[in-house]
């Protein structure tokens, strides 16, 4: 018998993997996070079994259907096997929750593992996201980051995290770092699976308040869902300020030291800001980076481009908490103390 397990609670489950049995098309364009593609149908397998059912009648694709899945049996049963046994529920998903992902959970279901079919597939999922995220200020406020390039808004939320300090790093989801030089070397993410990344991100966190860096709507590839901007939009804010020393080096750490094949990117870069920075100035950055003067890029990046460019942004908030800091480690008690004392209001 096939044991169903509504969208919330497999969510909210720990110790958990998802098998998607869609096709390779459908897993691509969007997916839940975490999850493993053991398509029951290839791509063109699912066109012609579609085809036959709109056009012929479902029983002949439904036994269609079985003369392709037959001899994949044994396919099946050893990917599943591959999953890790230290892994408690394995949850089966297709389209709607229904043939497909019905005949998985059935013939799974004779392994001794907890093996479930996720009630109404990827778009009751889908639906539970859209749900979560256009209600997101039920669930959660914001701290929200501020401060020019360099400051280490990212590098606070790390060290954040270790702090135990609930954080949320859209810059990471969306696998961009904010500028022109963050898309380097950053894989394409769609709008769907950054939804459901947020989705796994939040539902883990039992906290009220979550610290997240300011962020423009645009991020990279993807937007910030209305509701999610909102609810940042009306947090409450810091601003981060350091020395352009500390600034210049951070971002000589994130774009040289940290990142293989920095020369080339960084020139590439470079020409995507020639209509902004004019040619002149182009031509002489990329002339540094041959003489690997980066120091000089950076100073003169930050100074005379971004924080033009973001003095409007900063200056538009009135802002909860200042922070000016020489070590990062007294930023970081500056906003654990803070925290501490929104988080503790709901408790009293």
């Amino acid at each position: 018998m096939t044991r169903l397990i509504d969208v919330k609670d497999a969510v909210l489950l720990k110790n958990k993997i998802f098998v998607d049995v869609r096709s390779p098309n459908e897993f691509n364009n969007g997916s839940i996070p975490g999850a493993i593609n053991i398509p029951l149908l290839d791509n063109e397998e699912r066109v012609e079994i579609g085809t036959l059912y709109k056009q012929v009648d479902p029983e002949a694709a439904k036994t269609r259907g079985l003369e392709i899945i037959s001899p994949k049996l044994k396919h099946f049963y050893d990917e599943v096997n591959k999953i890790d046994a230290s892994i408690e529920d394995i949850i089966i998903y297709c389209a709607r929750g229904g043939l497909r992902s019905t005949f998985f959970t059935n013939f799974f279901n004779v392994i001794n593992r907890n093996v479930y079919q996720l009630d109404g597939g990827f778009k009751s999922y889908r639906q539970f996201a859209l749900d979560y995220i256009s209600n997101i200020k039920k669930h959660h406020e914001f701290i929200v980051l501020h401060g020019y390039t360099g400051v280490g808004k990212t590098e606070l939320l790390k060290r954040l995290s270790q702090e135990k300090v609930p954080i949320l790093d859209l810059e990471a989801l969306a696998h961009n770092k904010g500028s022109v030089f963050g898309q380097l070397n950053e894989p394409v993410v769609s709008q769907k699976n950054f939804e459901n990344q947020l989705l796994e991100e939040l539902t883990h966190i039992g906290n009220r308040f979550v610290v997240v860096e300011s962020e423009s709507k645009r991020l990279g590839s993807v937007n910030l869902p209305n509701e999610l901007y909102d609810a940042i939009i009306h947090g409450k804010h810091v601003l981060v300020e350091t020395s352009n020393e500390n600034r210049i080096s951070r971002l000589v750490d994130d774009y040289v030291n940290n990142c293989p094949g920095h020369e080339e990117m960084l020139i590439n870069a470079i020409d995507n800001l020639r209509k902004r920075i004019s040619n002149e100035k182009a031509d002489c950055y990329i002339q540094w980076v041959k003489e690997k003067k980066f120091d000089h890029i950076a100073e003169e990046l930050i100074l005379n481009y971004y924080d033009p460019m973001y003095l409007h942004s900063i200056k538009k908030y009135n802002y909860d908490l200042v922070i000016k800091y020489d070590k990062i480690i007294d930023a970081i008690k500056a906003i654990v103390v803070l925290y501490n004392e929104l988080e503790g209001t709901l408790q009293k």
